[in-house]
């Protein structure tokens, strides 16, 4: 009987906290929005996870409270035509391919000297598939956890806002690579040498004083051992690399000049060394965004 009491009393408590928590969060501002692109790629540098002639839509949102920040976007990715050129490993009718990350902020020191430190705690990973004659192979984006400090700067009216983060990552699996020794044995290759991942992310709203001109986006550099082996099969020695990836966006909000400022139409430039394949990446993109101001 205590230990059902005891139980209740838990569930209780556990939902107060939650309560507490939908309440300081729906104090803050949301900053949401739906994007819609259209991925031109490149036949030279596009790979199997990067393929040209695409569309992806994401969905983000950006809410502070007093507690920090909560950010999040998930992406998918749709073929274009299966019977493409460019296009062709895409599978017939559907998405192949879903992404998202989650982190959140803490900041419980807003009036003190440190009110512009955070901690930081983030996850990303997906899945996506690709066509191979009759049959659809699927692969995975490995679970990825992130866990480090933040430093937010910004213009005093807030419209060009800046945040750095160093964290250390986690990449699940990442400790059960196989690498060949010399002897023709199979061995157990150590995991990432260096654990660690910087991002810089910044916004800028009326851009060189132009209204509804925002440029935006962000810089990822990390660490991870990588095996770029061309046949999953037949298992190569992975070697640590260093992997950089920027999105840059461009948005102007067209819809201001029909009473409808939500509506932005712009444009995203992928770069990226090292990820997902080897070497350098330039994929261009064009597409439409819809603020939920």
């Amino acid at each position: 009987m205590q230990r059902k009491l005891n139980l209740i009393t838990m569930l209780k408590r556990i939902g107060l906290v939650l309560c507490a928590i939908m309440v300081t969060v729906s104090m803050g501002a949301v900053d949401a929005n739906v994007q819609f692109f259209y991925d031109f790629g490149s036949l030279k540098t596009a790979c199997a996870n990067q393929r040209p002639e695409r569309f992806t839509s994401t969905v983000e949102l950006f809410h502070p409270d007093q507690w920090g920040n909560t950010y999040f976007f998930v992406d998918f990715d749709y073929s274009v035509d299966h019977f493409s050129k460019r296009a062709k490993n895409d599978p017939r009718h559907c998405a192949f391919g879903g992404y998202w990350e989650i982190a959140r902020s803490l900041n419980f020191w807003k009036e003190s000297k440190a009110k512009d430190l955070g901690i930081h705690i983030e996850y990303n990973g997906g899945l996506g598939n690709s066509y191979n004659g009759p049959a659809v192979n699927g692969y995975g984006i490995n679970n990825a956890v992130l866990i480090g400090l933040d430093y937010f700067l910004h213009t005093p009216n807030y419209k060009n806002t800046f945040t750095i983060e160093l964290m250390f990552k986690y990449i699940a699996d990442d400790y059960n690579m196989w690498g060949r020794l010399r002897q023709g044995e199979w061995t157990q290759v150590k995991g990432n040498d260096i654990p660690l991942q910087f991002t810089f992310i910044w916004s800028c709203k009326d851009l060189f004083k132009a209204k509804g001109l925002t440029f935006s986006g962000f810089i990822d550099v990390w660490g991870q051992r990588i095996d770029y082996g061309k046949d999953p099969s037949i298992p190569v020695s992975p070697y640590q690399s260093v992997i950089f990836i920027s999105e840059p966006q461009l948005w102007y909000s067209v819809g201001q000049w029909f009473k409808c400022p939500n509506l932005c139409i712009g444009t995203e430039v992928e770069f990226s060394y090292n990820f997902t394949g080897k070497g350098f990446m330039c994929n261009p993109c064009v597409g439409l965004k819809w603020d939920f101001l």
